[in-house]
């Protein structure tokens, strides 16, 4: 950002928003964002940044399965904007792109939240190749795609994403996709396959955190596999 009043507003938003005060992050980008828009018009490419950031002070100061109209309002506009200037393949798209899917998704928009997502995946992979952060976009993609019903996409995109971070010693990534899998071939009624993949991210995760709520719910979630199992074994 070349225009050194607008770095230095949104640097202090930053500084707010790492503080927690995301009313008053909110507020300062508001006018700031109405600022820009009188001396450089609606359609300037400096509006990008800070109406990314409005909308992450916005969706903080709401519930994270709900996406506030104002918060929907400034990514979308924002990725319009990135589109125009950068290109719909551009890295402020994609960034702007993510978020979307992101809050689309847990307000329960799924099928539109992947479309998004797909192209954060196809960005990731051209900018850095077949690497974590690839496995990172498609572990997310995966997780829409179970979401919106799409259970065979999804388990493939659970098995490329498996793929590539298999052996690079991130075991949370790793516990993450084994969970995932392990949903979707339940909701594909594939108990007996999804039986061994939560049994490993149920041994994994109670080695690391213990036997808390979380691993409860991953226990839940294994019984539910080795009791469809058991059912298909009979039949």
């Amino acid at each position: 950002m070349s225009d050194p009043p607008i770095a230095e507003a949104v640097g202090r938003a930053r500084e707010l928003l790492r503080r927690g005060a995301y009313a008053e992050a909110e507020e300062l980008l508001s006018g700031l964002i109405h600022d820009i828009e009188s001396r450089l018009g609606d359609r300037a490419p400096e509006l990008i940044n800070p109406l990314y950031q409005y909308a992450r002070a916005v969706s903080q100061q709401y519930p994270w399965t709900t996406l506030p109209h104002r918060e929907r309002a400034a990514l979308e506009r924002a990725l319009r904007l990135a589109v125009e200037h950068h290109g719909e393949e551009s890295r402020p798209a994609a960034r702007i792109q993510e978020a979307l899917a992101l809050s689309l998704n847990s307000s329960g928009e799924a099928e539109l939240a992947c479309t998004h997502m797909m192209n954060v995946v196809r960005f990731t992979e051209r900018a850095h190749g077949d690497g974590v952060l690839l496995a990172h976009a498609l572990g997310g993609l995966a997780y829409m795609l179970l979401d919106a019903g799409r259970w065979e996409e999804a388990l493939a995109t659970y098995e490329r994403a498996s793929g590539i971070m298999s052996g690079r010693g991130d075991g949370l990534a790793e516990f993450t996709l084994l969970f995932g899998k392990g949903r979707c071939l339940i909701a594909m009624g594939r108990h007996p396959d999804a039986v061994p993949v939560l049994e490993r991210a149920y041994t994994w995760f109670l080695g690391r955190f213990g036997d808390n709520r979380r691993a409860k719910e991953l226990l839940a979630w294994l019984d539910r596999a080795r009791l469809g199992a058991a059912g298909a074994h009979e039949t």
